[in-house]
């Protein structure tokens, strides 16, 4: 009876190969990160929100990343630790930009119902002329302008609540998604820091 020899297996470890990918998506985060901020014009509100959009919509492959590289160095307990406070310091920044977020949200809405209001307000000016002034508009009735002035208002009232209800929803899937992936940091950092069980 022929027996058949041990097959060898080799030992794979796969912290190295973790740590290559790791630092693959936090690199590819920040070059990113690079682009989606220039031109950078960090003082307007719509920039900003646009910036944290992307940014938050992008945040899961830093996310992944950084726990890659930290199980990449669970051995190494000095480096675990500064990956970890890391982790930390950008999860709580996630949390903190919420509140940018909601204030630049709030601006967006008021400047876009105010240059709705504006806008109306020209439109108006000039139904107004034309009525004083027939000339102005010859083949116009005088009701035809009335009908003109009620619809103006109607979309008015339309249009403002569309573009609150647009950067509502805007601002709520950008919270969340910052929420979320800073909680998700904080707690990476917290458990990295944490001294290993032997």
């Amino acid at each position: 009876m022929a027996t058949t020899a041990p097959k060898f297996v080799p030992s794979f470890d796969p912290q190295p190969m973790s740590r290559i990918v790791g630092f693959a998506c936090l690199a590819g985060f920040l070059v990113d990160l690079l682009l989606i901020a220039l031109p950078s014009a960090p003082s307007n509100p719509e920039w900003r929100v646009n910036f944290l959009q992307q940014m938050s919509d992008r945040s899961i492959i830093l996310l992944f990343g950084a726990a890659l590289v930290i199980y990449g160095n669970l051995e190494n307990r000095r480096w675990r630790k500064q990956l970890g406070m890391g982790t930390l310091a950008i999860g709580i920044a996630f949390l903190l930009s919420c509140v940018l977020t909601i204030s630049d949200g709030l601006r967006l809405s008021s400047l876009a119902e105010q240059n709705i209001t504006d806008q109306a307000s020209q439109v108006q000016t000039q139904i107004q002329n034309a009525k004083e002034d027939p000339e102005l508009a010859p083949n116009v009735t005088p009701e035809q302008l009335k009908q003109a002035a009620q619809l103006i208002d109607t979309r008015v009232v339309s249009l403002k609540q569309t573009a609150r209800s647009s950067i509502r929803k805007t601002m709520i899937a950008i919270v969340a998604n910052l929420v979320v992936i800073g909680v998700a940091l904080i707690s990476l950092g917290y458990y990295s820091m944490r001294p290993r069980r032997s």
